[in-house]
């Protein structure tokens, strides 16, 4: 569809391969659709709110949030270590450079998802924001574009030509 976007992917000038523990990409890819599904339920929680017009965003609303994806970080995190316990794949997968920035990395970003999300929407409120309103408007924001970058990498992981 949008083969003029596409480059030509260039050859790794390093033959680096990078190994990672198969259980740990595998309990990471868990974690990653569990935060995929977390970030789209709480958005969707989120939005519901902004379409109520009888009271205002607040603080609260926006405590309400952060709390929602600070619980769900603390459950993907106890299933990601629970994964990789309870398995005994002592194998590795391995990537040359482009894979890994290409599939890896993007999988571990969108694991931890929720506490950037956090981290984001704190430096913004300590950085002096001071509308709730368009603050929460952010945390719906980088929630839907979490969402749809992790989209395009399995998206472009799955169609290579």
């Amino acid at each position: 569809m949008l083969g003029f976007l596409r480059r030509k992917a260039e050859p790794d000038p390093s033959p680096e391969i990078l190994r990672i523990p198969s259980k740990k990409f595998n309990a990471a890819m868990g974690a990653a659709m569990a935060a995929n599904q977390e970030l789209q339920d709480i958005a969707r929680r989120a939005k519901s709110r902004m379409r109520d017009q009888k009271r205002p965003i607040e603080q609260g609303d926006l405590e309400e949030v952060l709390r929602m994806l600070s619980d769900a970080k603390r459950r993907i995190d106890s299933e990601l270590e629970d994964e990789i316990a309870k398995s005994d794949d002592q194998s590795d997968t391995e990537w040359n450079k482009d894979g890994y920035d290409r599939l890896v990395a993007p999988i571990f970003r969108m694991a931890n998802s929720p506490q950037e999300i956090i981290d984001l929407t704190l430096r913004a409120a300590y950085g002096g924001a001071k509308s709730a309103r368009l603050v929460y408007e952010l945390i719906i924001a980088e929630m839907d574009v979490a969402v749809a970058r992790f989209y395009v990498t399995l998206n472009a992981g799955i169609n290579t030509e």
